[in-house]
């Protein structure tokens, strides 16, 4: 199922979106479930993580698609995003957003059907990973191509990513086995790396980017091994 939620203020635009939808679910047997928000408002109200693909406006009142789009990327980084406009060259800065793609109103389905078949590809092919944690700041999708380390203090992960750090409660084991088979290795029982940050290892450190981490003794022999096999992969 492909779960896609709708941000359009025009009430005709958003049903006609839908209706493209209902026509390729009808047309490639997918299953597609939409849900419409009238407003990026109410969209980012309370928002969490739950969505395949979101097909957002631009222009909108109270907050244009530009600005929700950023305030969204800030909890979301992995959603693929959709910009609907009917100002092609508007779309032009979906880059700044991670905008996937913009499809231009009036919508047309042969368009729409080929740009379809494009989201449908990426979402089958993509490669990117994430975990969903509850943070401070309420659910919080992380890439796991942009978590650097994870660290345990006092009884909560710290996610040092990319774009910040972010803390929950857990356990580092319950991370290691959410980040397995995404090159993630133990450098000591407090810190498990992204080996994909190592820029280098000196006796009992490694430095990923501007941040030394310290090896322990246990730990070292099956952390060379991790990171050898990911460099030799």
């Amino acid at each position: 199922m492909i779960k896609a939620a709708i941000v359009e203020d025009d009430r005709l635009a958003a049903g006609r979106l839908q209706e493209l939808l209902g026509r390729y679910a009808a047309d490639t047997g997918e299953n597609i479930e939409t849900e419409l928000f009238a407003n990026a408002v109410t969209f980012l109200n309370g928002y969490r993580p739950r969505f395949d693909l979101v097909f957002m406006d631009i222009q909108m009142p109270h907050m244009d698609g530009m600005e929700a789009a950023a305030k969204f990327r800030e909890v979301d980084p992995v959603t693929i995003l959709v910009f609907v406009t009917n100002m092609a060259h508007l779309a032009a800065r979906g880059y700044e957003v991670e905008a996937f793609d913009f499809v231009v109103k009036p919508l047309a389905y042969d368009t729409f059907r080929m740009k379809m078949d494009r989201l449908r590809r990426a979402l089958d092919k993509r490669e990117a990973k994430a975990v969903t944690i509850s943070s401070d700041a309420g659910k919080v999708v992380l890439d796991m191509a942009d978590i650097i380390y994870v660290e345990v203090m006092d009884h909560r992960l710290i996610y040092h990513t990319e774009k910040g750090d972010y803390s929950t409660y857990g356990s580092i084991s319950k991370a290691a086995k959410e980040l397995e088979n995404s090159h993630f290795s133990f450098c000591n029982s407090c810190y498990l790396v992204n080996l994909k940050y190592v820029k280098r290892v000196q006796k009992y450190s490694v430095f990923l980017k501007d941040r030394e981490l310290a090896i322990s003794r246990p730990r070292k022999k099956q952390f060379m091994e991790d990171l050898n096999n990911y460099l030799g992969e």
